[in-house]
């Protein structure tokens, strides 16, 4: 079965739902494996949660990684089926780990 999860990212960092142009990164998993990534630029978000939640259900994301989100918005996202991964919860997380999101400090 392929799991479908998106990290959402702004000038190389995990950040959150809100204010700036972003990135959404989408990678599917096979077998703990990816096999397919894709990217959507997302324009500064002041859309609706619920607006996002359900653009979000409609591309079959299961996880979504990002720096922080508040109990209630995170409790949407569980009531939708998706599971929110927050920068505080990522220590030993294998997809994660495995992404080179910022340039090295010279």
């Amino acid at each position: 079965m392929i799991e479908r999860k998106a990290i959402l990212v702004s000038k190389d960092k995990l950040t959150n739902l809100h204010g700036e142009n972003k990135i959404l990164v989408i990678f599917d998993l096979e077998a703990s494996k990816v096999i397919g990534v894709e990217t959507i630029a997302l324009k500064k978000m002041n859309m609706p949660t619920e607006v996002l939640l359900l653009y979000l259900r409609r591309i079959y994301i299961n996880v979504i990684y990002v720096s922080t989100m508040d109990e209630e918005t995170k409790n949407k996202f569980i009531y939708y089926g998706i599971e929110v991964k927050t920068a505080s919860m990522l220590e030993n997380d294998k997809l994660l780990n495995t992404l080179y999101l910022s340039a090295p400090l010279f």
